[in-house]
C-alpha cells in the first residue's frame, strides 16, 4: 500500500471531463506518465497572450490551485480551430487553492451571452457554443473570462468517443432514471438493440426512436452517449441534458473506483491510453505537475451545479436561448473569483446527480 501511495500521479487532466475527481487518486510507473503525455494532442487553446514588455519575465505555466479547467465537448477530436463545429458540452472546473475539491460548472450550450470578438473584445449576445464555431476554444475561453470576470487557466477538449470508449471498458455504467423519456431526434436503425419508442421523423416517416425507462439502467458505451446527448424529450431541455452529463460523469468516477482499475497496473494502463486518445489539451499544459497536484481529489470530492438560468426565450435570428439569472450568476462568479465556493453552496444547493431526468 506504501508503494502504491508513493507512486500515484493522477490522472486528473485525461479525466477531467469523465472522472474528475475519483480518477485523480494514482497512476502507475514514469514510463506509463510518458505513455499518457504522449498520447495527449496537443494544440494552441487559449488566446494569444499579450506581447511582454522588454525584460519581463515570462510566467511558468499554473500547477497550483486556485485554478480554473474549461471541458470542451465536441462531436469529433479537433485542435478546437474555427469552424470545427458547436460544442456540445461547456463545463468549469473550479480547483480551490486547498487542491481538495473540484467545483463542476455546467454552462448549457444554448445559454446567451456576450460573445467575444475576433479581437479579444465584448461582442454582441448569441449563444455560449457559438463562441467555440466561430473561433475556436481560444474565443470561447475569452467569451467565458469576460462574462465571469475570471481566468481559464487550461482548456481542454474532448470527443464524444470518448464516452463509448471509456464506458466499455469499464463495463458499462449503471444511472436511476426519475421519469420515462423518448428521444425524438435520436432514430435508430433496424434491429438496434437499444431500447426505443415509435416516433415520426420530420419528413413524416414512422421511425424507432431512443427511449429510457423509468429506473435503475445499465448504460453500454453507444447508450451512454445516447443519453448524455439526449435534449429532446426533457422536461428543462438543456439544462436536464447537463445535470445527465454530470450524473454520468460521477458514474463512470463510482465504476473506476469499484473496479480496483487505478491501482492495478494492467488496468490503469488501458484507462489511461483510452482517455488520453480522446483528448487535446492546450500546448503549454503541465499534465504531470497538475496530475501531482490534483493527487487528491475523489468523487466524493466533486460538487456539481449549473449556472443559473432566468429563462428561456426566442431571440430572432438566434433561436431559442437560456438567458442567465443575472444576479445569481454575478454571485456564482464572486464567489468563484474569491475561491469561496463554499459559501456559496451552502446558500445554492448544488445539483443532486444521483439520478437524473
Amino acid at each position: 500500500m506504501a508503494k502504491s501511495r508513493r507512486l500515484r500521479i493522477v490522472l486528473v487532466v485525461v479525466l477531467a471531463l469523465l472522472v474528475v475527481g475519483s480518477t485523480a487518486a494514482v497512476a502507475g510507473t514514469q514510463l506509463l506518465s510518458h505513455r499518457y503525455e504522449g498520447a495527449v494532442e496537443r494544440a494552441d487553446l487559449l488566446p494569444a497572450a499579450p506581447p511582454a514588455s522588454p525584460g519581463a519575465t515570462t510566467e511558468p505555466p499554473k500547477v497550483r490551485g486556485p485554478m480554473n479547467l474549461l471541458i470542451i465537448g465536441s462531436d469529433s477530436r479537433t485542435k478546437g480551430e474555427p469552424g470545427d463545429g458547436r460544442s456540445d458540452v461547456v463545463i468549469l472546473i473550479h480547483i480551490p487553492k486547498s487542491t481538495n475539491k473540484a467545483y463542476v460548472i455546467s454552462i448549457p450550450r444554448d445559454t446567451y451571452l456576450p460573445i467575444a470578438t475576433a479581437g479579444g473584445g465584448r461582442g454582441p449576445r448569441n449563444k455560449i457554443n457559438s463562441a467555440y464555431a466561430w473561433g475556436g476554444a481560444p474565443r470561447l475561453v475569452q467569451t467565458l473570462n469576460q462574462y465571469g470576470g475570471i481566468t481559464i487557466d487550461w482548456p481542454l477538449i474532448v470527443d464524444f468517443a470518448g464516452i463509448r470508449k471509456l464506458t466499455d471498458l469499464v463495463g458499462g455504467v449503471d444511472v436511476t432514471i426519475d421519469k420515462a423519456t423518448v428521444d425524438t431526434y435520436r432514430f435508430l436503425p433496424d434491429h438496434s438493440p437499444y431500447p426505443s419508442a415509435p416516433c415520426t421523423d420530420p419528413q413524416g416517416r414512422s421511425r424507432r426512436c431512443v427511449a429510457f425507462a423509468a429506473g435503475k439502467q445499465h448504460l453500454d458505451g453507444q447508450l451512454a452517449e445516447y443519453y448524455v446527448r439526449q435534449r429532446r424529450g426533457l422536461p428543462n431541455d438543456d439544462i436536464d441534458r447537463s445535470k445527465r452529463h454530470q450524473q454520468y460523469l460521477r458514474a463512470l468516477a463510482e465504476k473506476v473506483a469499484d473496479q480496483n482499475m487505478l491501482t492495478s497496473p494492467r488496468d490503469l494502463d488501458r484507462l489511461v491510453r483510452t482517455a488520453a486518445s480522446t483528448l487535446t489539451v492546450d500546448r503549454r499544459m503541465p499534465v504531470q505537475r497538475l496530475a501531482f497536484t490534483l493527487r487528491g481529489l475523489r468523487a466524493n470530492d466533486m460538487t456539481f451545479m449549473t449556472l443559473p438560468i432566468a429563462e428561456n426565450r426566442d431571440v430572432p435570428g438566434v433561436g431559442s436561448v437560456m438567458v442567465p439569472d443575472a444576479d445569481r450568476s454575478r454571485e456564482l462568479f464572486a464567489a468563484l473569483r474569491e475561491d469561496n465556493l463554499d459559501k456559496y453552496v451552502r446558500d445554492n444547493p448544488p445539483n443532486d446527480v444521483r439520478h437524473g431526468r
